[in-house]
């Protein structure tokens, strides 16, 4: 006498089973014979058909309805990383993990995580670390004066990561999230700067390293007097005997666009 099979009894069904919601080499080869995309072929290559998400557990990596590998790993150990467990073919069809890459030379420094929004965050501090007066002074700023503020701290821990890291890139996420910025909206480069540096000159008057004090004065303020000239003779006015600071000149390229470049100064 053969006892039933409950192998497959209490087995939940795979979303991979329906061929329905992975993508067909039939409907690739009629897209690239016709040139033609429907809406069809579009839900069945992008897995849109497959049904919302109501907590499967299951390896549902494919599906964009489904949501369970976000989960958090269990405090017992029990799953590695969230409910996925396993790379999809089409994870594993984009090559190499990019956080694992080195530097091709070690003349270059690393480069900056983009957090989602944070590219014009980004331009700014890879342009400051370039600046190597800049990127002295900051190096150069006693532990006190580190640990009292903050956002100098991480900044020369960004700088020292960019400097001495093998890694092709640096998470950038620990000084964002000290700033208060919100990753998900996207600002203005030229704003950013220009509280920034507003932002580290208050910050920076603390220090007792003369060096450092005054850094952002001293690369990137300016003074100017205005001179007014006769269109008529052509003379020109005395210089005005109050001079203006500045951080910035406005450069007008062509009538309809502004570009505003940040002048360093040397003394």
């Amino acid at each position: 006498m053969s006892g039933h099979n409950t192998r497959n009894k209490n087995k939940r069904p795979r979303a991979n089973d329906d061929s329905s919601a992975s993508p067909s080499r039939a409907v690739l080869k009629r897209i690239h014979s016709s040139g033609a995309v429907t809406p069809d072929d579009i839900r069945q290559l992008y897995n849109v058909c497959r049904p919302a998400c109501q907590g499967c557990h299951g390896n549902t990596k494919d599906s964009p309805n489904c949501f369970c590998g976000l989960v958090p790993a269990g405090a017992g150990g029990a799953r590695k990383a969230g409910l996925w467990q396993k790379l999809s073919e089409h994870v594993r069809g984009l090559g190499p993990d990019p956080s694992k890459d080195l530097h091709e030379s070690t003349e270059t420094p690393a480069g900056l995580t983009n957090l989602g929004a944070t590219c014009y965050a980004n331009n700014i501090l890879q342009c400051l670390y370039m600046n190597t007066s800049f990127r002295a002074g900051i190096f150069s700023l006693e532990p006190d004066t580190l640990e009292k503020h903050p956002v100098l701290d991480q900044l020369a821990r960004l700088f020292a990561q960019l400097h001495s890291s093998k890694m092709a890139f640096i998470d950038s996420a620990p000084f964002i999230k000290t700033l208060e910025l919100d990753n998900g909206v996207q600002q203005d480069s030229h704003e950013f700067l220009t509280l920034f540096l507003s932002l580290l000159e208050r910050s920076l008057c603390h220090s007792k390293v003369p060096g450092a004090k005054a850094i952002v004065q001293h690369l990137f303020r300016g003074s100017v007097s205005h001179v007014t000239r006769c269109s008529i003779c052509g003379r020109d006015s005395e210089a005005s005997s109050k001079m203006e600071d500045f951080y910035e000149l406005e450069l007008n390229i062509i009538r309809l666009y502004t570009v505003f470049l940040v002048v360093q100064t040397q003394y």
